[in-house]
């Protein structure tokens, strides 16, 4: 690892090392793992009023979980900021475990223990696939503790137990693709997470048989986590939790973050079917959280650099999350549009998409509903297909990020 060195000769740990060992071997993480250091590296800043949250989205096997399991702790020193739980599930942020003393609770709850950390789940997949009265329960939960201001609930066993003042935590976890129902419960709630699509492709043969003939067990999530915790070690020497002014951190175009605020807000609000072609879209949600969240997020990107001030790259970063932060039916007819510079046809998209005419009908209509996109009805008559294209507030997403 290349490092300088201080006026004490310690070795001076980089972000741009640490990328340098991930990207000896995982290379098409890069930009994934980078990202999760800044949800970590932004603990340094103050007046975090929201917990910050990234959640990885992805199919099985696309490297969603090692992206977690390189940035877990792996010593005492970076414990004190990250808390690894493998089992989750959120009536453990304040237990009301009927088999335990009420004196015995506190040594049980999850809250306290994460207070000023950032909590890492490898697989959330359970949480966000349960059967809809467990998802609007355990959405309602995670909707009051990721506000940051405690959390206290009540049970015919213990009665009312739980925390009040300011318990701010930091999330990053990775769950296999969310169905439509689990992000509808979210918009019933109010959104409080933030994604990362890791995108895959589907293996050839011979790739495969590549794969088989030189495969050898390595030590590389091992490797990479190491550097990570080197540098978080590092990091948080030089800048402890809740040491540095946001506003140290200059943002060149604060605009960009509005708009990736706005295209969250809107690209995942509750659309309804109303049956025969029709949809309606609910009030999206306010986006000034989301504007704070963002906010956190891309500072976090400059400060793990070394920097005070965002740059390009940073944005950039930020722009994947808000993409990627809409549903994925949605996203992924988005993607297409922007790929296309805003104009697509339905028989352009079922080429794109592999969807049978209906279906492209369907999801056209539903993303005309959020508002982002215009749909333009075909003429089979005439043999013109149906359209859509970028609305006029949301021609930006056609220019080059960020």
């Amino acid at each position: 690892m290349n490092s300088n060195t201080d006026e004490s000769s310690e070795p001076v740990i980089t972000l741009k090392d640490v990328m340098t060992v991930v990207e000896g071997h995982y290379s098409g993480l890069l930009q994934a793992i980078k990202t999760g250091i800044g949800v970590i590296a932004s603990l340094s800043l103050q007046r975090r009023d929201n917990c910050l949250a990234l959640i990885y989205e992805g199919c099985s096997g696309v490297g969603k979980s090692t992206v977690v399991s390189v940035l877990m702790p792996d010593r005492p020193t970076t414990n004190k900021f990250m808390y690894r739980l493998d089992d989750f599930t959120p009536a453990s942020f304040v237990s009301h475990a009927a088999n335990r003393k009420r004196t015995d609770l506190v040594a049980v709850d999850l809250l306290p223990k994460i207070r000023n950390k950032t909590l890492l789940t490898k697989e959330l997949a359970p949480l966000f696939r349960d059967n809809p009265k467990e998802l609007l329960q355990n959405f309602a939960r995670l909707t009051s503790v990721l506000d940051g201001n405690g959390y206290k609930t009540a049970s015919g066993v213990h009665g009312t137990r739980g925390y009040e003042g300011r318990y701010v935590f930091n999330w990053i976890g990775a769950t296999t693709q969310i169905p439509d129902h689990t992000y509808d419960v979210m918009a019933q709630l109010g959104n409080r997470l933030l994604f990362y699509e890791i995108a895959g492709h589907e293996l050839t043969e011979q790739e495969l048989i590549d794969f088989a003939k030189t495969y050898a067990a390595k030590n590389s999530v091992a490797e990479c986590r190491q550097a990570v915790n080197n540098f978080l070690e590092a990091h948080f020497k030089k800048y402890p939790v809740e040491s540095v002014d946001p506003d140290s951190i200059q943002i060149p175009d604060v605009s960009k973050i509005v708009r990736y605020a706005q295209l969250i807000a809107q690209g995942r609000v509750e659309v309804k079917s109303l049956g025969r072609g029709l949809y309606e879209a609910a009030e999206p949600e306010a986006p000034q959280r989301l504007i704070l969240l963002l906010q956190t997020q891309v500072r976090g990107l400059a400060l793990a650099d070394d920097r005070f001030y965002v740059t390009d790259e940073d944005l950039s970063a930020i722009r994947h999350v808000a993409l990627s932060s809409i549903p994925y039916k949605r996203r992924k007819l988005l993607l297409a549009l922007i790929d296309n510079q805003g104009v697509l046809t339905s028989t352009e998209i079922a080429a794109i998409l592999d969807l049978t005419p209906p279906t492209v009908l369907d999801r056209m209509k539903e993303l005309a509903a959020t508002g982002i996109v215009e749909f333009i009805r075909g003429n089979p008559n005439r043999s013109t297909p149906a359209m859509i294209l970028l609305n006029t507030p949301w021609e930006w997403l056609k220019a080059t990020p960020p």
